[in-house]
């Protein structure tokens, strides 16, 4: 993301204040990204026990085909939570916080107002991961997400970033 990028993205009188990708590193603490990958490996040692204890009428072909097909689509699943990842990048400004995926020659932009943010909540994954915009859905506003940047490095200087006053607040 070149000068030229932020030229575009910016509006008048916004300020870059950090900007990061989420860099998740495996470990037990990242287990909703490891998760799948386990799932399959046990699906794996599941189904090889079945099919050394069949007794069951069913044909082992059959069985074989079902394992592959959990295989299959746990480990997609799993991979593309990663290939998701590896596409985000993250802004904070002084007015707004922005959200991009690229995606096959363009990127997407997601931007939440620096009003909807709330008091940072820090997730144990590694690295941390700060969750501080709430959005509530319009139907129903008792449903909300709390949304925020995932496996961040700098998650300190960020959150820093958060606790001082921004322009537009009223104090």
């Amino acid at each position: 993301m070149n000068e030229d990028f932020w030229t575009n993205v910016l509006e008048d009188g916004e300020q870059l204040l950090w900007t990061g990708k989420p860099k998740p590193r495996l470990s037990l603490r990242n287990f909703q990204l490891l998760g799948p990958f386990i799932g399959a490996f046990g699906t794996v040692i599941a189904g090889g026990l079945l099919l050394s204890f069949n007794d069951l009428p069913v044909s082992q072909s059959v069985i074989l085909a079902v394992i592959i097909a959990l295989v299959v689509l746990s480990l997609v699943r799993g991979l593309n939570r990663w290939t998701e990842l590896t596409r985000t990048r993250y802004a904070l400004t002084n007015h707004r916080a922005l959200f991009f995926r690229l995606q096959k020659g363009e990127t997407r932009v997601k931007a939440f107002p620096r009003s909807a943010e709330t008091k940072p909540d820090i997730k144990p994954t590694n690295p941390p991961s700060v969750f501080f915009i709430r959005q509530e859905r319009g139907d129903n506003p008792t449903l909300a997400a709390h949304l925020g940047f995932e496996y961040i490095d700098e998650s300190d200087s960020l959150t820093a970033l958060m606790a001082t006053s921004y322009k537009g607040t009223e104090t």
